[in-house]
């Protein structure tokens, strides 16, 4: 289990890139994420702060889970991760830091990406054992805020979700990012899926290693 959990934090690492599927509509949901997969994202995290978004969660998981690496997110209770974790899903991404779903995810051998913003939610987090810290929102303080963060935190991997984009996405990972998420300027809340193949295959190549 460890060793599995060590080769997707790994592999987070080398996509730099978190594809978020907040949906309304959620019609289209397995063919978003087939187009995603199509345009070489790697990690898909479909929120489930609706009741839909298990649904979607689970039939993503069931068609591409072999072709890339499915979360949830906005999940808010231990509840909610054991649920996550019997659908198959691999990661679990929370707005906020909680230190119960954090171990709860732990324990499940999922990957944690627990959301803060303060140094003391990061403590907070990475002290219950996150090694991954989703910092959110973003947007708020920038890029600039982000490398204040890291003088402090040299050793906290970093993936900034809310206000990053692909035209901004590489200024992150300069500043010291491990990865990006990113939501609703690439997967549409409407699910409209026309142009998405082409912003993933933007997006894909803004957060690629340079020379890859």
């Amino acid at each position: 289990m460890a060793e599995s959990l060590d080769l997707m934090e790994r592999g987070l690492e080398q996509a730099r890139l978190v594809a978020i599927v907040r949906l309304v509509d959620h019609t289209n949901a397995v063919e978003i994420a087939t187009i995603l997969c199509d345009a070489g994202v790697q990690f898909l995290e479909f929120t489930v702060e609706r009741p839909e978004g298990f649904r979607s969660l689970e039939r993503a998981v069931a068609a591409v889970g072999h072709r890339a690496t499915i979360g949830a997110g906005t999940v808010l209770s231990t509840a909610d991760v054991v649920r996550v974790s019997e659908i198959g899903a691999r990661f679990i991404v929370s707005p906020n830091t909680n230190p119960a779903v954090i171990d709860a995810t732990l324990e499940r051998g999922l990957l944690s990406l627990p959301g803060a913003l303060t140094p003391s939610e990061v403590v907070v987090a990475t002290s219950a054992g996150a090694r991954f810290v989703k910092l959110f929102p973003g947007g708020i303080g920038g890029v600039e805020y982000l490398r204040a963060l890291r003088a402090p935190f040299p050793y906290v991997k970093f993936v900034p979700t809310g206000g990053v984009t692909i035209e901004n996405a590489s200024s992150w990972l300069d500043a010291g990012a491990v990865s990006v998420a990113m939501g609703s300027n690439l997967v549409h809340a409407s699910g409209e899926v026309n142009g998405l193949l082409e912003r993933a295959r933007q997006a894909v190549a803004a957060t690629a290693l340079r020379g890859s």
